[in-house]
């Protein structure tokens, strides 16, 4: 790969491309001539974090609603109660196990 490529794949690879292209504008002599760019590279930054941010959310809505069709699944409500307790609790160890790593 060339010097200075990035693979863009995701909005954060995007983000940091962006932010490179931002500090070369920022650093150059006359950083007041590239206002224009400047501006469309950091609205592009702003909409390439909000869709980084609605796909976290979706993918958290996703999750709760497969948690309520999971718990909808059972007979009786001590059976769903148990499942959303036992869900939480993995949840937390999860948390702590990517904050080990």
């Amino acid at each position: 790969m060339t010097k200075g490529w990035l693979k863009i794949r995701e909005p954060s690879d995007l983000q940091t491309a962006l932010v490179r292209m931002l500090n070369k504008i920022l650093a150059s002599e006359d950083p007041l001539s590239h206002a224009g760019r400047f501006a469309s590279l950091a609205n592009t930054w702003l909409n390439a974090k909000r869709l980084e941010l609605e796909s976290g959310e979706w993918a958290e809505i996703k999750a709760r609603l497969d948690l309520v069709e999971q718990a909808q699944a059972f007979d009786n409500p001590q059976e769903a109660n148990d499942f959303k307790k036992n869900m939480r609790e993995l949840k937390e160890m999860m948390k702590v196990y990517e904050a080990h790593c």
